[in-house]
């Protein structure tokens, strides 16, 4: 039997408070793989705890995740539902599975940090794609910037370049 791991963090923008409420209010979820309000650490809101944006961190462990297609894609629905009602600059999540080490990156569209003008130059350079909402990718960014060296994104890290697994992104939603 595989265990595997995914842990990340969700770096808050500005509303800390309903960003906690709408994680609080997940409770406790009964379709795999789990997003629990339990596996949510909130930080402290206060200064001098954080010094930028508080960060929330998340951490689980799964059996046999990421063998099926449908892993990846409610995992990924899952999250996209919480940045959706939520407060946050940037959030990465890294798999550490039995068929290979993922990181899966969002942005936040008009973040402080990115100017729309730049937006060809940074999809490009990022191997990231644009939605109305934010950009997602793969590979390791820095929580501050969102940034990371272009050299080092590892294409095999990115589920999108293996057509016989079938990932597509965005994650089509069921029905």
């Amino acid at each position: 039997m595989e265990f595997d791991t995914i842990y990340g963090y969700i770096k808050i923008d500005r509303d800390y408070s309903k960003s906690v409420d709408f994680i609080k209010s997940l409770g406790k979820d009964e379709s795999y793989p789990f997003v629990n309000t339990n596996m949510f650490s909130f930080g402290d809101y206060e200064i001098p705890y954080f010094y930028e944006n508080p960060i929330f961190g998340f951490a689980a462990t799964y059996k046999n995740f990421g063998y099926d297609l449908s892993d990846w894609n409610d995992f990924i629905l899952k999250i996209e539902n919480i940045l959706r009602n939520i407060d946050f600059d940037n959030a990465q999540f890294h798999v550490f599975s039995s068929i290979g080490d993922f990181t899966l990156f969002w942005r936040k569209r008009g973040s402080s940090l990115l100017g729309e003008e730049n937006d060809r130059k940074y999809i490009a350079k990022y191997s990231l794609t644009k939605t109305p909402e934010w950009y997602f990718g793969f590979g390791r960014r820095s929580p501050f910037t969102g940034y990371t060296n272009p050299n080092k994104i590892d294409p095999y890290e990115d589920l999108r370049n293996d057509p016989d697994f079938g990932f597509v992104y965005p994650v089509p939603k069921v029905s």
